[in-house]
């Protein structure tokens, strides 16, 4: 019975792990989508911020908790943001309704909490990328 738990706990912990290094290859890809923002190329940052959205998409990634979920918030927030300079569609319901979550169990003091109306509306509006 201890040896079957051991495998079980050590199965989660090599998921878990495995969720942590893609929010960590999403964080890179974040901050090279605010380089890219910063030196005015919006275009290349929102399609490299869609990519850090992409990875957190995978099976298994646990994106309610951690770097995850940080990952997540910021990166939905700078899709939604772009997006709407350049007049596309932002980021699917199901990145915005995540983040939302996330940002809501931090608390009001959460330095994303500013977006939460605009999220809400989002949200509201329902549909993959509504614009």
């Amino acid at each position: 019975m201890a040896a079957r738990r051991s495998a079980v706990t050590l199965g989660r912990m090599f998921e878990r792990l495995r969720s942590v290094v893609l929010a960590v290859r999403a964080s890179y890809r974040y901050g090279r989508a605010v380089n890219l923002r910063d030196a005015g190329n919006i275009e290349e940052a929102l399609r490299v911020a869609r990519e850090a959205l992409a990875l957190l998409a995978r099976p298994g990634v646990v994106r309610g908790k951690g770097p995850e979920g940080s990952v997540l918030s910021c990166a939905t927030v700078m899709v939604e943001d772009l997006a709407s300079r350049l007049g596309v569609p932002g980021a699917a319901y199901k990145d915005i309704a995540d983040t939302l979550t996330f940002i809501r169990v931090l608390g009001p003091g959460a330095s994303l909490a500013s977006w939460t109306p605009y999220l809400e509306h989002r949200a509201a509006e329902g549909g993959e990328n509504a614009a």
